[in-house]
């Protein structure tokens, strides 16, 4: 995976952005032509002004050449916006209405790329690294409770009361307020459910979602490290950039101290940075100290910490499918 391709990806969707909303534009354009014909005499009028003021500035007298023909404009402008309110238009309707107002979607602002290309590269980044992830098969609606209840009442109110947890977290995400998520339990329990659940909400929303378990993440990591193929740093950057990153069966990767010094980085630096992480784990709290000790462990537990209970879901599911 190379930045370049995503940078591409990126300004492919900007510029395909603007082309829409200019030819948008021309639709509205064409029919408020049509239904009020006024309105294109004042519109030639202020594209003749346009070109009036060029040969202007290269007039002796351009400065009040140029003054003159901004006071035409002014009144030629006012007199459009006021017939298109007259017959139940807002104002602005002939105006190009880009998606970003701050570069008119041509992502860069003097030269600088903007904030909504910023954002659209770590959108294209986590698209393709979840490309091979399950997030289409997780949802809030297929989550089911039936599988706990025959745990006893408090711990089913747990369950009951984590998955509403994750239902408000996912509605009400944002980057900056969400904080983070500790999900505890043992294999089969719900906590990759949820979580991809909560990705798939937070993707619709538009903002970026990284998911994928730590051991694949960690292993990408250090291949990118130790090689020396151009964009090798590609994978932290989306790692510590993204607005959601989930690691998914924590604990599970290769205990070296490339691994180690990666994990405190991207904890150290996301939890820094108040950017959002969804941990999820087999280990429980004393198996996750001693192998990770306090180092790492101080910033894992700063998160919001969910405790599962109940019998694998899978083998639930397997004995009942056999059963019927």
């Amino acid at each position: 995976m190379y930045r370049e391709k995503i940078y591409d990806e990126a300004i492919r969707r900007i510029k395909a952005r603007r082309l829409a909303a200019q030819s948008q534009q021309e639709q509205r354009t064409d029919r408020i032509y049509a239904e009020i014909p006024e309105t294109a005499e004042l519109d030639r009028q202020l594209r003749s002004a346009c070109m009036a003021v060029l040969r202007a500035a290269q007039s002796s007298d351009a400065q009040n050449r140029i003054t003159q023909i901004e006071r035409q404009c002014t009144e030629a402008d006012r007199m459009l916006r006021q017939l298109l309110t007259l017959h139940g238009y807002p104002a602005d309707y002939l105006d190009t209405q880009y998606h970003c107002r701050k570069c008119d979607d041509t992502g860069f602002v003097q030269g600088k790329p903007c904030e909504c290309l910023k954002h659209e590269i770590g959108l294209v980044g986590a698209e393709q690294m979840n490309a091979n992830s399950q997030l289409s098969l997780c949802s809030f609606a297929r989550f089911s409770l039936d599988y706990y209840k025959s745990l006893p009442v408090e711990q089913y109110q747990i369950m009951e009361r984590i998955f509403q947890q994750c239902r408000k977290y996912a509605a009400e995400f944002d980057p900056v307020h969400a904080g983070n998520i500790l999900m505890i339990g043992g294999t089969g329990l719900g906590k990759t459910h949820l979580s991809l659940s909560i990705a798939a909400v937070v993707l619709e929303k538009g903002f970026s979602v990284i998911y994928d378990s730590a051991g694949n993440l960690l292993h990408q990591l250090e291949q990118e490290h130790f090689s020396r193929q151009n964009g090798s740093e590609d994978t932290l950057s989306m790692l510590l950039d993204c607005d959601l990153l989930i690691l998914d069966d924590f604990g599970t990767e290769f205990d070296t101290s490339f691994t180690r010094s990666m994990i405190y980085t991207i904890f150290n630096s996301r939890i820094n940075a108040a950017k959002p992480m969804i941990v999820n784990t087999n280990l429980d709290k004393n198996s996750l100290q001693e192998q990770y000790g306090s180092r790492i462990l101080s910033r894992l537990f700063s998160a919001c910490i969910m405790q599962f209970f109940g019998r694998d879901i899978r083998m639930q599911k397997s004995l009942r499918q056999n059963q019927s």
